[in-house]
């Protein structure tokens, strides 16, 4: 339980995810080709969106794990800057001590988000610090590890809600989607199992979405999950990451634009 709680983050945005994902998706709900190039197809509003996030599992039982909040804004030289929290609930409060905070900047190139730096942990954002080398295509993290950055999309596990709003459901069939983990210091891949239209339940309302099914690189069994809304720009309304024994879902409860 304790494994399950504290590590849900870094894997729903997936998470999730986004995974992803997020998120990926990324999702983030969470590819590199047929990509927007228009101008306005590159740009993002400030928003800020809340998802109640629970599980289920075979040895833990169903549970409500807390909330978790998303803020976007514009940061410096016409990039973004992102801010999230999940604040447990109930028991999963007790055993995560604090709330769980990452944080990342990126920036927009012919319509993908360009991951800058990122970091995350629980009072202070001090656990994990991760930068992206793009010259050297070198992922580097704050404890002197080094990975190479894999051909395809990277995003990472702060930034993949808004990854995948930017790809709008396109250009996942062509190259995997590739999510860093600042705090397992890995990255996982994704490729696209399916794409289908589907009506999605929320406090919202009934809201139409585009449903993009992510499978595991090498572990088709593991899923991410993301209903996007082009009602809300493509970002994912919910975010659901299945294991062969667990299941963790985000669903939207509240949006600010």
């Amino acid at each position: 339980m304790k494994k399950t709680i504290n590590t849900l983050f870094c894997q729903a945005a997936s998470q999730i995810h986004v995974a992803a994902f997020w998120l990926v998706s990324a999702f983030i709900v969470h590819a590199s080709a047929v990509l927007p190039q228009v101008a306005s197809a590159q740009e993002l509003k400030p928003i800020s969106i809340h998802y109640t996030v629970s599980f289920e599992s075979e040895k833990y039982g169903n549970a409500t794990l807390g909330r978790f909040e998303t803020q976007l804004s514009r940061g410096k030289e016409g990039g973004y800057s992102v801010m999230s929290a999940l604040q447990g609930q109930g028991i999963a409060a007790i055993l995560m001590g604090s709330n769980y905070q990452e944080s990342c900047d990126f920036s927009i190139e012919n319509g993908r988000a360009i991951s800058n730096n990122y970091a995350g942990g629980r009072k202070a954002l001090e656990d994990y610090q991760v930068k992206f080398d793009w010259t050297e295509r070198k992922i580097n993290f704050s404890n002197g590890e080094t990975l190479d950055m894999p051909k395809g999309y990277v995003v990472d596990n702060c930034n993949m809600f808004f990854a995948a709003a930017l790809l709008k459901g396109e250009g996942l069939s062509e190259q995997p989607l590739y999510i860093v983990d600042g705090k397992k210091k890995r990255i996982r891949g994704y490729n696209l199992r399916s794409s289908t239209s589907e009506l999605l339940s929320t406090n919202l309302g009934h809201l139409n979405t585009l449903k993009i099914v992510l499978e595991r690189e090498l572990q088709p069994e593991r899923t991410i999950s993301l209903w996007l809304s082009p009602e809300n720009s493509f970002i994912p309304l919910k975010m659901e990451e299945r294991r062969r024994k667990r299941t963790t879902t985000m669903i939207v409860d509240q949006i600010n634009n």
